[in-house]
C-alpha cells in the first residue's frame, strides 16, 4: 500500500487504511509504498509514478 496523504498524527493510504505514523518504522512521507511486518508497519521503498516527480505528488 501507498502512502497518499499524511494528517499528523495519520497516514492515509491508497487503499483507504488510516494508519498512526508512530507505527511505521522508517520515514513515512507521501509517495513510499509501506509493508506489513507482524503487527507493525514498514516504509518498504518510494512507489514509481510518472505523476510524482522526486517523490513530491501533487494535491489530489
Amino acid at each position: 500500500m501507498k502512502i497518499d496523504f499524511i494528517h499528523y498524527p495519520y497516514a492515509f493510504t491508497n487503499d483507504g487504511k488510516r494508519i498512526d505514523v508512530r507505527e511505521i518504522e522508517g520515514h513515512p512521507h507521501v509517495g513510499v509504498v509501506i509493508e506489513i511486518v507482524g503487527d507493525k508497519y514498514r516504509v518498504a521503498g518510494i512507489s514509481d509514478e510518472s505523476d510524482c516527480v522526486s517523490g513530491v505528488c501533487p494535491i489530489k
